[in-house]
């Protein structure tokens, strides 16, 4: 009977396990015809993130989602489109992260990020990117910051599916 149980509870738990710590968001299954094929949490998760930047950042918790459109056996056919989300301290801290952010890649000669845009995407504002063959997608909601590497292609898309404005 026991074995029933922890059968029955694991089973129930799975769509848990497409949400990473805490009060990050759900991070879908699909985003158009692109499948998530990696989610990665937790400690891991935040290493990434602090990887990525070149220091440890200050984050609650954080978590990296890859996507792709894939083959008929599951096999990623592009290039992967990147999401990076990281809950701070507070909606102060999210907007101070964000803008020092965009500011490092706007003032640095050697950042391979070009053209800036701010766009305005369901009434906040969304700074763009260009480098490495994709387009970076920064901005941040609440106490979330988040930062998109995707095909240029794909930059609507990934604002239509992962950008949520919190109501003021």
């Amino acid at each position: 009977m026991r074995q029933v149980t922890l059968i029955v509870l694991a089973v129930a738990l799975i769509p848990v396990l497409a949400r990473a710590d805490g009060l990050l968001p759900a991070m879908p299954e699909t985003a158009g015809e692109m499948v998530r094929i990696e989610l990665v949490t937790g400690p891991m998760a935040q290493a990434e993130v602090d990887e990525l930047h070149g220091k440890a950042l200050p984050a609650e918790e954080s978590l990296v989602a890859r996507y792709a459109r894939t083959d008929a056996k599951g096999r990623p056919v592009e290039r992967l489109t990147e999401i990076w989300i990281s809950r701070v301290s507070s909606p102060n801290e999210a907007r101070r992260q964000t803008g020092q952010m965009v500011h490092m890649m706007y003032e640095n000669p050697k950042s391979p990020f070009r053209d800036p845009v701010r766009i305005d995407h369901r009434g906040s504002p969304v700074y763009r990117f260009t480098g490495m063959g994709q387009a970076h997608l920064i901005w941040h909601t609440a106490d979330l910051v988040y930062w998109i590497s995707a095909a240029p292609a794909d930059q609507d898309l990934m604002l239509d599916t992962f950008h949520h404005p919190a109501a003021p």
